[in-house]
């Protein structure tokens, strides 16, 4: 995806990606490092973010716990297979998606209100978008849609070329593709349904 979602909302996609690997060198998924691991900051970022499984488990005890249940999980489990030097796991498909996804939720539950204001640097239209993106996403997981590399691509492929302006709110131009627009729609209407039955889907930390 292109800055949408991970240029003005970078900060999200830091949490979602560094949860997921704190968590697996604090579980020991990784196997007993001999070193400690920490991402070196920015400084004028530096309350922002947290950096290390120390500094991680200190702020959001709850996500690090969360993500622990999944890897701790896939330890649980027998390894069938290797390819490439991955491991694969005898593992109930729906159970390992599931526990992936709640630390997926939990760390966008924790980064949107810290980031909300960097939205502003975009058109109202874009940020709509967006929301309307991941409430589509989250529908898409509550009816069991496996994030696999080959289904989210082909999910994707409508995903906006460019940056939404605000001309773009009631008309869409030429420039957009037939995918593109209706990826653009769905995810409105999508928001506008979620909306009418009592805002079923919400982004809220659930237990795994």
């Amino acid at each position: 995806m292109y800055s949408s979602l991970f240029g003005k909302n970078f900060g999200i996609s830091y949490y979602v990606v560094i949860m997921y690997f704190l968590a697996a060198i604090e579980s020991d998924f990784l196997g007993n490092l001999p070193y400690e691991v920490e991402l070196l900051p920015r400084e004028e970022y530096r309350s922002n973010f947290c950096y290390s499984v120390e500094e991680c488990r200190a702020a959001y005890p709850q996500i690090m716990d969360i993500a622990n249940r999944f890897y701790k999980y896939l330890q649980s489990r027998k390894i069938v297979s290797t390819t490439r030097g991955i491991p694969q796991y005898d593992t109930d498909e729906d159970t390992a998606i599931f526990k992936m996804w709640v630390v997926h939720q939990a760390a966008i539950d924790v980064a949107k209100p810290k980031f909300s204001d960097v939205s502003f640097y975009s058109s109202e239209t874009e940020r709509d978008f967006t929301m309307d993106f991941l409430v589509t996403a989250e529908f898409f997981e509550a009816v069991l849609y496996r994030p696999y590399f080959e289904s989210s691509a082909e999910f994707l492929v409508g995903f906006p070329h460019r940056l939404l302006t605000d001309q773009d709110r009631n008309v869409l131009t030429r420039n957009f593709s037939r995918r593109e627009k209706a990826l653009i729609t769905v995810a409105k209407l999508t928001t506008k349904i979620n909306k009418s039955t009592g805002m079923i889907m919400s982004y809220t930390i659930h237990e795994a």
